[in-house]
């Protein structure tokens, strides 16, 4: 049975975060705001379906902690309601920030053990972490052939960011094996993230999370990929 982990608080990983931002005002159009009646039983019928539907516990992991999220949305909603009507006050943000953090990882659990295959799907979602990080072997293989990156890709040049999306369409349309493809793909993030850090004056991890973001719509298409890149 699926049991709430010891250890670190249960927390949805930078992709989840940087997805729920990007898509949330569709979701909301979809179903109304959370706290709104209907909002968490369609949230939760969406989860069943989904999961019924993916193959892979990478997409099963996406799923569950990315619909999750809005469910806790919905449970903060009512109890910010209770305690304006209850209470006579409105919740603090610092309430709602640990309430909300507490509660996922309970909704999290509740989910999967409702779920066919929760136990597989919990032990996996540690590994989401890994989709927005660049190992550190491939840090030093930039290093190591810098030269040769900006040879190839320009990337100082004014075409280079179109040139490294092109590059990563290929790869993903290629035969390569998913861990070939997921080594390439970490690489031409990086290439933009570099850029993006000198364009926009960001951290470079930041940089590097954003284009990884930006990919995955493209890249959610080819499980394979997505499994080696977590």
């Amino acid at each position: 049975m699926t049991e709430v982990l010891s250890g670190p608080q249960l927390l949805p990983p930078p992709l989840i975060h940087d997805l729920r931002t990007r898509s949330s005002a569709r979701i909301f159009r979809m179903t109304g705001n959370p706290g709104n009646r209907g909002f968490g039983s369609f949230v939760r019928r969406r989860v069943t379906v989904m999961v019924q539907r993916e193959h892979t516990l990478v997409q099963k992991a996406v799923t569950v902690s990315y619909l999750g999220s809005f469910l806790v949305d919905h449970i903060v909603q009512a109890e910010k309601l209770a305690c304006r009507l209850i209470e006579r006050r409105e919740m603090s943000e610092v309430e709602e920030h640990r309430s909300w953090e507490k509660k996922y990882g309970e909704v999290i659990v509740k989910l999967l053990r409702e779920t066919a295959g929760g136990d597989a799907i919990q032990e996996f979602l540690p590994r989401l972490e890994n989709y927005s990080v660049l190992p550190p072997s491939l840090y030093k293989f930039r290093q190591r052939h810098w030269r040769r990156l900006d040879k190839w890709f320009h990337i100082r040049h004014q075409a280079g960011p179109a040139m490294i999306l092109t590059h990563v369409a290929k790869v993903l349309d290629g035969r390569r094996s998913g861990d070939a493809k997921a080594r390439s793909i970490r690489i031409a993030a990086s290439l933009l993230a570099d850029i993006e850090c000198w364009l926009d004056h960001v951290p470079w991890p930041d940089a590097y999370r954003h284009v990884m973001t930006d990919f995955y719509p493209a890249i959610a298409k080819y499980p394979d990929v997505l499994e080696a890149l977590v």
